[in-house]
Parts: C-alpha cells; sequence; structure tokens
C-alpha cells in the first residue's frame, strides 16, 4: 500500500541540505559504502557519495537492465519501509525511509557493497573497491541508518522567513543564470571572495569533495574550464547589468 508523502522542501529547509550531505558523505565514509538521498520519484536530493566504479561499468553496458531494477526498488520505496535488495550483478542496495510530520518524504539509498559469498569474483572486489559484509553486519547498517533518520520526524513548520535568503548575501538577480543552483549560487559567491575550497566548506558546512563536485558542475554548466574564469564570468555580468543601471538611470533623468 503506498503511503502519504510529505513535502521534502520542508524536511531539506528544516534540517539544511549542507548538513544532510556532510552526513551523508561521512556515512558512506565511515562503513566505505555509496550513498545518497532520492525523494520518492526517484530522484536526486544530494551529490552522491563514493559512487561505485563497478556499478557504473556494469550500467554502461546493462543501462535498460539496471533501470528497470531500479524501477522496481522504487515502486517498493512507497509502501515506506526499509529493505534490501541485491541487484542481478552481486550489488546489495539498502533503502531507508525518511519520515517528516509523520509522512514518507524521501529514502536514503546506500550501494557499493556486497555479501561476504556473493559471486563477485575477489579480484573484481578489489580492483573496485567493493565492501564486503555479511548479512548480519548489512542488516546492522541498515539498522542503524533507520533509527537514526527516525530522529528527523517530527512535527514542525518551517516559517518562510528562516528558509528566505538574506538579500545581501545572494547575487544580484539581474546576474543570476536559471542554470545553476542556490547551493552553486552561493559558491559562486564565495568564490568572486577569493576563498578556497577548504574555506567555502567550512563556510557552508559540507566537505570539500562537495565543494569540487559543486565547481565541476558549475563549470559545466557555464561551458568554463577554471574556477578563475568563473570569478571573471560573473565579474563581467555584475559590471554589465550596473552600466545598463546607469545608462537606464540617464535616459530616466
Amino acid at each position: 500500500m503506498k503511503k502519504k508523502t510529505g513535502s521534502v522542501d520542508q524536511w531539506i529547509q528544516f534540517i539544511g541540505k549542507d548538513k544532510l550531505q556532510t552526513f551523508q558523505d561521512n556515512f558512506a565514509r565511515a562503513y566505505g559504502v555509496s550513498m545518497i538521498f532520492l525523494d520518492m520519484d526517484g530522484n536526486p536530493l544530494t551529490v552522491g557519495s563514493q559512487n561505485s566504479l563497478f556499478c557504473f561499468t556494469i550500467q554502461k553496458e546493462h543501462a535498460v537492465r539496471c533501470q528497470e531494477n531500479f524501477q522496481m526498488d522504487r515502486e517498493t520505496m512507497q509502501k515506506g519501509e526499509s529493505f534490501i535488495h541485491v541487484c542481478p550483478f552481486g550489488i546489495a542496495c539498502l533503502y531507508v525511509p525518511v519520515y517528516f510530520n509523520n509522512r514518507l518524504t524521501a529514502f536514503a539509498g546506500i550501494g557499493g557493497l556486497t555479501y561476504e559469498n556473493s559471486t563477485i569474483p575477489e579480484n573484481l572486489k578489489q580492483r573496485f573497491h567493493i565492501t564486503s559484509y555479511s548479512k548480519e553486519a548489512t542488516w546492522n547498517i541498515l539498522t542503524l541508518l533507520e533509527s537514526m533518520l527516525r530522529l528527523l520526524n517530527v512535527n514542525c513548520t518551517v516559517s518562510q522567513k528562516d528558509t528566505v535568503q538574506k538579500q545581501e548575501d545572494a547575487l544580484p538577480v539581474k546576474v543570476r543564470d536559471e542554470r545553476i543552483s542556490r547551493r552553486e549560487q552561493e559558491i559562486v559567491q564565495l568564490l568572486c571572495k577569493g576563498y578556497t575550497n577548504k574555506q567555502i566548506a567550512r563556510q557552508l558546512f559540507i566537505s570539500e569533495t562537495t565543494v569540487k563536485t559543486h565547481i565541476s558542475n558549475i563549470l559545466a554548466k557555464l561551458n568554463l574550464h577554471d574556477r578563475m574564469q568563473i570569478v571573471v564570468y560573473y565579474y563581467n555580468k555584475i559590471n554589465g547589468a550596473e552600466a545598463s543601471d546607469t545608462n537606464n538611470n540617464e535616459e530616466t533623468d
């Protein structure tokens, strides 16, 4: 039976996307697994942590089959219960529901691990850094994560005034780019102030790896090649917007 779902935006606003990303990065690193948070449509809410090279390689050759397996998992997610699904290629996929205001809101997905007696050869486990766990240990990981995420099931309303970004902290409206997300805009601001990756990570409470991923995404979206080009790009946009405003004011006068 499909559970009634809640607002994923409210949940993200309540917990903080940067804190969620940091928790995910640390959890994945601690257990040697890949991890991501998904909405109920299967769309990513975070940047994947320690993405599995083995899964990436398999998906290149078996994209349709992998998509069909994920679709089955997504349908099972709608029941709102934790579960483990071992894919046809031997990878154990763990799914744990996130409830907010007592409503099914999202899912945590873990991969990149396999059972100790799986069909994946040892040489492939070593080559692709696939972590092996006993079934009992795997269920312990799932149970721990489930217990932690239950702590987030609280009844509260996120006030709009607490989530609206202060005007002085945002990029000027005229220079914003629809291709760039809000989080990426925040990183652009700090890049323009001369912040290093480590300083950006501390300022936004995210990992340096996440900062690098965001910067790579910004470069790709804007068709640029390095961080200095990002600074120059926005510097020129800001100057162009200010010049346009000045010309418009002169014409009005």
